[in-house]
């Protein structure tokens, strides 16, 4: 097809954000109203328009291209694809501008018949998704356009006197006016924004009123702008743009009232098509009741529990008893969020729920035996801007009506995220996408705005002036035989300047600080004993007593870790101070692990390194993991992906860097390799040490586990790590 070019000229071209550009002008020939548009013949875009002809007979066009990084391109041949395929040339642009109101003054100038007809045109082209919503703050330029197109286009007709929010962000609207359409209808709503909203409307008989004015009940869909900030309300009457104004002492109903006026006003209205549009509206409105048990079909719904974290999304766990397909729709709703549940959630085998309802007369012979698949577990992410104490409910769609359920949000406390775990299905077929798309980034939020542990410190034992390392044995079991660790240490000379900080994480036994003063006494140890009962293992132990922690070099240790001999401590720092490794950088800080020994001295720690498979993939593996020590023929440091945080000897503010970047993750399984991939980040290297070796006991966990959540947990935390360190991984 050959281009056409077109006689046109643009009277204004005007930037509403970094992608969408909007024109006006005259043009000899038809636009499309949607298509596609191309800039000197490589870069594709949107195009929307719509034309007009003024009393002269001269056609006149507005139109936006949206185009992405438009607003860094200086195109010369703008084309336009036609509903037969042709491409019609625009004349090169000059002078755009980034202020709406040039557009707006074009606009008065030249066509000020047609502004009505103008504001139709970009309430229509900046309406639609196709246009898209721009960066941050480039909403006002759109805001400012329809504003200033409405100011100008829009009279006066009538006042709004009522005005009052439903639960769900919808308005109700009771006022008076000439021309407000009955039925559904577009209006604009004009606040510190001006948006669209679709109404349902009818009038009513006020005597107070001329012959040709009526009373009129409004009922807008939301979210709708607090009611104490709307200043006009725009409608597209039979004659033009009109607006209700606000009426001076208009009164502004308090919350929850609105569904009750509105319904008492349902008998006054006229119109039965109108009134009925108004009492539909009514009734899907949400007023905080619980209206499933009042469903005349046979379906019943319960809630398990339902989790929020604000800025991520919903996790709801329960039943849907529903054995003759009447629901057509589960949605979530409020706070401005809406979002489908029914159309991706996971179902469950509830017999429990089938046994409850098996005599009850609305269910009786429509449950066949053996289908209990009644339970579900959903997720539904939030949009950003949703207030952090936003309700929320449950919106069940039927043929004929639309049914509540209150849906009361736990927050995500460690106790609620475990039991959201607990719900999941570890063996779904869709669990990857699962944990990535839901919980994954729920339970990274989540974990975002917790808070570090908080501590306490009460010296022990000897006063220490300047400690020569800072020893951070972690607690965060059961035990009370830290007296041994202690006693070891006593007995090496490397330890007789050093400062030692027993942290007594969660789930520390009561005698754990009675043993310890007891101990510190007795072998003269300088002791810290660090209360930290938020501390649920020990990298997060770690974090709390690293801000007690004085000396420059800190010491990971620990409590199953013993040693064999004294004088290993003298000889990390000798690695530290002067890096021999191959591969290792000579002036970066260092992370040093001695061999890790099991009991029966085979190989628990030799130092972890990156492997790439055949596929690509790169994995972590611990070198020679349970071969004899024989094995281990190595005598000098060597340089290492990453170091033991069982035992590991590094500089204090390389740990302080390393720790203020922490991941978090729901096991302490990932959390040694990702505090040395952090400390690599931070400019540090890993070394390991071959010829200094300790026993690690192989010690079994002192708290019982549910496998079900361990299974999960490990999910979650192996994309919590892939999403964390991907980028380098693959680098």
């Amino acid at each position: 097809m050959k281009d056409r070019s077109t006689k046109a000229d643009i009277t204004a071209a005007v930037l509403l954000d970094e992608d969408t550009l909007m024109l006006f002008g005259a043009i000899d020939q038809p636009l499309p109203a949607d298509s596609m548009v191309m800039l000197d013949g490589m870069i594709d875009g949107r195009f929307r328009g719509g034309c007009w002809t003024d009393g002269a007979g001269e056609r006149w066009f507005l139109g936006a291209i949206r185009v992405t990084g438009l607003a860094h391109m200086r195109p010369s041949r703008i084309e336009i694809e036609d509903a037969r395929g042709k491409h019609l040339l625009l004349p090169r642009l000059s002078n755009v501008r980034t202020n709406p109101a040039h557009l707006v003054a074009a606009l008065r100038e030249v066509q000020p018949q047609s502004l009505g007809v103008a504001l139709d045109v970009a309430v229509t082209l900046l309406s639609g998704p196709e246009m898209g919503e721009g960066e941050a703050g480039d909403g006002d330029r759109r805001t400012r356009l329809l504003s200033g197109l409405a100011h100008e286009a829009s009279r006066p007709d009538g006042f709004a006197e009522v005005l009052g929010r439903f639960r769900d962000g919808a308005l109700m609207v009771q006022g008076w006016s000439h021309g407000f359409p009955a039925g559904t209808a577009p209006v604009l709503v004009e606040a510190d924004d001006l948006r669209p909203h679709a109404s349902s409307a009818a009038p009513f008989h006020r005597p107070d009123l001329p012959d040709d004015a009526s009373g009129l009940l409004t009922v807008l869909e939301g979210p709708v702008a607090a009611p104490d900030t709307i200043r006009r309300i725009h409608f597209r009457a039979a004659d033009g743009w009109r607006h209700l104004a606000i009426f001076e002492h208009r009164q502004l109903l308090a919350d929850g009232v609105a569904s009750a006026h509105a319904r008492d006003m349902l008998g006054q209205l006229q119109g039965d098509a109108a009134r009925r549009g108004v009492a539909s509206a009514i009734a899907a409105r949400y007023n905080g009741v619980e209206t499933v048990s009042q469903i005349q079909a046979p379906v019943r719904m319960g809630l398990d529990m339902a989790v929020r974290v604000p800025g991520a999304g919903l996790f709801v766990c329960g039943w849907l008893l529903d054995p003759t397909q009447a629901v057509r729709a589960v949605t979530v709703k409020g706070g401005g969020m809406t979002a489908r549940l029914d159309a991706d959630w996971s179902r469950l085998a509830r017999k429990d729920v089938s046994d409850a309802f098996a005599h009850d007369p609305l269910f009786a012979g429509r449950l066949p035996p053996g289908n209990d698949a009644h339970g579900f577990t959903a997720f539904a992410r939030e949009p950003a801007g949703i207030s952090a104490d936003a309700e929320f409910h449950l919106e069940l769609s039927l043929a004929d009506g639309i049914a509540f359920l209150p849906l009361p949000c736990q927050p995500p406390t460690g106790e609620s995220l475990r039991r959201m775990l607990g719900a999941v299905n570890p063996d779904s077929p869709a669990i990857d996408r699962v944990v990535s798309t839901h919980l994954g980034p729920m339970l990274r939020t989540a974990a975002s705005g917790q808070p570090a542990p908080s501590s306490v410190l009460h010296p022990m034992g000897r006063a220490l002036k300047s400690p020569r390392v800072s020893v951070v044995l972690p607690v965060c079991d059961g035990r009370e035989d830290v007296d041994l660790n202690l006693a070891r240490m006593a007995n090496d000379p490397d330890f007789a300047e050093a400062e030692i900080l027993v942290v007594a994480g969660a789930g520390t036994h009561e005698r754990l600080a009675g043993m310890v003063r007891q101990a510190a006494g007795f072998y003269r140890l300088s002791v810290g004993f660090v209360a930290a009962p938020t501390a649920a293992d020990p990298f997060e132990a770690v974090a709390a007593a690293l801000p007690h922690a004085r000396a420059d070099r800190v010491l990971l240790l620990s409590p199953s870790v013993l040693p064999t001999e004294r004088g290993w401590l003298s000889a990390l720092e000798r690695a530290i101070r002067k890096p021999n490794a191959v591969g290792s950088a000579a002036l970066a800080p260092v992370m040093v692990s001695p061999t890790l020994l099991y009991e029966d001295h085979s190989v628990r720690f030799a130092g972890i390194v990156a492997v790439e498979g055949p596929d690509g993939m790169v994995t972590y593996e611990r070198r020679f993991a349970g071969y004899p020590r024989d094995w281990l023929k190595e005598q000098e440091a060597s340089a290492v992906d990453a170091a033991s945080a069982d035992c590991a000897l590094l500089p204090r503010d390389l740990l302080v860097r390393a720790m203020a970047d922490g991941g978090r993750y729901l096991g302490s399984e990932p959390k040694g390799l990702d505090l040395c991939l952090r400390v690599r980040a931070a400019g540090g290297s890993c070394l390991w040490l071959p010829k200094v070796r300790l026993v690690a006991v192989d010690e079994q966990s002192r708290n019982a586990r549910d496998p079900r959540l361990e299974r999960m947990s490990a999910l979650v935390d192996e994309w919590s790590f892939a999403e964390r360190w991907k980028a380098s991984i693959a680098a």
